[in-house]
């Protein structure tokens, strides 16, 4: 790093005097992994198995052997090789939640397999094949949830089959029916959820302007994960629409858009846990794994000091940092993790193997580090 960016580093209180910045979790050199002849908008992984969804309609392995895959795919993670479950979507995939038996997706797709099933779909995890479950909604879904009874769905719908449902919506896993109790109701757009069983809520993100008709909760929110009720008690009100949260017993991560981009931390009483991490471009991704942050998005840079101004955004004193960084939790600090993705819409969405604790990235980007790398790729643990 340049010896004026070390400098600008120390101004802008990310770094200790005389201190280095934490050690990365994850290289920046990825692994022989597949990649994709388009967009990635989903990555979920469980039981070493990494499902990719999107808008490509193949895949190519290590070795450069083709697969057609329509929209969606799945991957060996110990040994990245293109697994045989192969289900045809017929439209984008932007959001996947797996559990032990069933792969649930949801998208903008109308069928599975030449059987109409729009926008909602569940998947068998042996054979790929469409299991049947519950109505559908009547527009894209944008975001799935797990908790140990109910998939929780967000998008654009306003009915799921004909019932009025206003973005939000749960289904019961044993029956596959809309569970009658949880109708929580955004006015817009509902972009991402994240299950948090332990705070009994789930968070719920987007561009929305009010939640259940509050309007102080506008673009994050936290409803029960039982009656969807809104939790009053985590009241953060962001400003700005929210991309991707994710949540633990430590805090909720957030990334989002606005003046640049965003990375927030909140506690679980909507205070914040560290200062508003700024960028010049929308952050799309975010995951957390043990000590690390992994923001991913559209950001050329981030903005020490977490100034700027302008349209487009400007950052007062910029950090490079080329569609992706690391926040250490325990710190609050950037480490000095900056692999280099292309594309000016660059990375949409991230996951971490739990054994292996690699790094999974999916987007709009085609080359990583100047290695051509088409819309997937892999970082590994730096422990690995």
């Amino acid at each position: 790093m340049a010896r004026g960016v070390w400098a600008a580093l120390a101004a802008g209180g990310l770094l200790l005097a005389g201190s280095l910045p934490a050690a990365a979790s994850v290289g920046t050199a990825p692994r022989q992994c597949p990649t994709a002849d388009g967009r990635v908008d989903s990555v979920a992984i469980r039981d070493q198995t990494a499902y990719v969804g999107g808008s490509f309609t193949h895949v190519t392995d290590g070795h450069g052997e083709v697969f057609a895959r329509a929209r969606l795919a799945a991957v060996d993670t110990v040994s990245c090789e293109v697994l045989p479950w192969s289900p045809d979507v017929s439209g984008e995939v932007l959001a996947i939640a797996p559990t032990d038996t069933t792969v649930f997706i949801g998208g903008s797709f109308s069928s599975v397999d030449d059987t109409p099933r729009p926008k909602l779909a569940a998947l068998d995890r042996a054979t790929g094949r469409l299991v049947a479950f519950g109505a559908t909604p009547n527009r894209t879904v944008r975001a799935l949830a797990l908790s140990a009874d109910r998939l929780y769905v967000g998008g654009d719908f306003t009915k799921v089959g004909s019932v009025a449902r206003g973005s939000l919506a749960a289904f019961m896993l044993d029956s596959g029916a809309l569970d009658g109790a949880w109708k929580p109701t955004a006015s817009g757009r509902v972009t991402t959820l994240a299950n948090s069983p332990e705070a009994g809520r789930v968070y719920v993100g987007g561009t929305f302007q009010a939640l259940n008709g509050e309007a102080d909760v506008a673009k994050l929110a936290a409803v029960d994960n039982d009656t969807g009720t809104l939790d009053r008690s985590f009241v953060p009100s962001p400003g700005w629409d929210v991309l991707d949260v994710v949540a633990d017993t430590r805090g909720v991560y957030v990334g989002g858009g606005g003046a640049g981009g965003h990375v927030v931390i909140w506690n679980l009483d909507g205070t914040l846990q560290r200062p508003v991490y700024q960028t010049d471009g929308g952050v799309q991704s975010v995951s957390v794994d043990g000590d690390s942050l992994y923001a991913g998005g559209h950001f050329t840079n981030y903005c020490i000091g977490n100034t700027g101004t302008g349209s487009p955004f400007v950052c007062d004193k910029p950090l490079n940092r080329r569609k992706a960084f690391e926040i250490s939790l325990s710190t609050g600090e950037l480490t000095g993790w900056a692999p280099v993705f292309n594309s000016p819409r660059g990375i949409f969405a991230s996951d971490v193997e739990p054994v292996s604790h690699d790094l999974w990235v999916g987007g709009d980007f085609t080359t990583v580090n100047a290695k051509t790398l088409p819309h997937l790729a892999v970082l590994p643990s730096s422990s690995g």
